[in-house]
């Protein structure tokens, strides 16, 4: 059973921060006197299985049982560091390996996230154009990018507006389509490599392609549900994307 705590932590404050920053961050925490580390696993988090784990000692213990309570929702885990003056909550971007309770900073499960090269798809998708790759940390092992052209929404009414939607869905069904196929070209030979899946782009776009993509069905359990922020899917952005794939979610209470 997991302890129940009054609300007593300020407003979150959350920001997306690269691995530079994060590796400062810890670093500061321990000039800070941080009290206590809970580090805990997606899979720990959301059994809500992590009771044991908290501190032994208050405030900490209610402080930890808040924080991830409110964390309960994150694929890759989190941990809680628990300093005087705040608290601060870090989700990498790939998942922990190990669920930890230490005393003072214990930064060894978030360096080691941030340390590894796990081999990455990445399908960066909006409508009339897509981007698809493999990265092994920061590096392009493979790329595919391309157009396809989508009509805009047409707002007349009567019969001329539902042939354009018509149309108009042909079109995208078209775009997903041609999208998975180079999805597949792309991944086939890296597939039995390939740590996680992640996308990037329009959610809306997004949740359409994966409905009708199969490949992406069967990779649904290694896709992480974080969406890559990205506003012209190409070459570029590919150059680009593993500067916002290792970025980690942090709050501040």
């Amino acid at each position: 059973m997991i302890i129940t705590s009054p609300t007593f932590l300020t407003s979150p404050t959350h920001r997306q921060m690269s691995k530079q920053a994060v590796r400062r961050l810890l670093g500061g925490l321990v000039g800070e006197g941080c009290a206590a580390t809970v580090c805990v696993s997606a899979e720990t988090l959301g059994a809500r299985d992590y009771n044991h784990l908290l501190p032994e000692s208050e405030p900490e213990r209610s402080r930890a049982a808040e924080v991830l309570a409110e964390a309960k929702l994150s694929d890759t885990g989190v941990a809680v560091f628990m300093a005087p003056e705040r608290t601060v909550a870090v989700q990498p971007p790939f998942p922990l390996a190990v669920d930890v309770t230490a005393v003072g900073v214990e930064s060894r499960p978030i360096l080691h996230v941030m340390d590894s090269e796990p081999v990455v798809g990445i399908v960066l998708l909006r409508l009339g154009r897509y981007a698809v790759a493999v990265l092994r940390g920061n590096r392009l092992l493979a790329t595919k990018t391309d157009t396809r052209y989508v009509k805009n929404r047409h707002r007349k009414g009567g019969s001329s507006q539902r042939r354009f939607e018509r149309s108009r869905e042909r079109l995208v069904r078209e775009l997903y389509d041609t999208t998975c196929r180079m999805t597949r070209t792309v991944f086939d030979p890296h597939m039995r490599y390939i740590d996680y899946v992640m996308l990037g782009g329009e959610r809306g776009t997004l949740n359409g392609f994966v409905k009708r993509c199969r490949l992406m069905q069967d990779l649904e359990p290694k896709t992480l549900s974080r969406i890559l922020p990205v506003d012209r899917p190409n070459q570029k952005a590919l150059e680009s994307i593993s500067y916002e794939m290792w970025k980690s979610r942090v709050t501040f209470f």
